[in-house]
């Protein structure tokens, strides 16, 4: 087993205690209880730590135990809202041509 999926479960543990104890979730159905979107970003983020290469399972397990860390401290929210930059463009205008 790789380093990193003790990091996962870890993170998965977290995020599970951390939203049954808060119990805030305003967008969750089912209050108390984690969004499955949280999960998924959890299998993202540790599925892609997982295709390090063996020499680099220590550095792979490294980044997955500073998730759990960023986690524990809430810098970090998986599956938490992405905030996009807003654009306001205006569109191009002709002159016309008055004679």
């Amino acid at each position: 087993m790789k380093p990193v999926v003790n990091a996962a479960i870890a993170e998965a543990i977290v995020i599970t205690y951390r939203d049954v104890r808060n119990g805030l979730n305003v967008d969750n159905p089912i209050p108390h209880f984690p969004l499955p979107s949280q999960y998924a970003s959890v299998v993202i983020v540790y599925g892609a730590l997982a295709f390090f290469p063996e020499r680099g399972d220590n550095l792979a397990a490294l980044i997955g135990w500073g998730f759990v860390v960023a986690t524990l401290l809430n810098v970090w929210t998986p599956g938490g809202k992405v905030k996009l930059a807003s654009i306001t463009a205006k569109s191009p205008t002709t002159a016309t041509a008055t004679s």
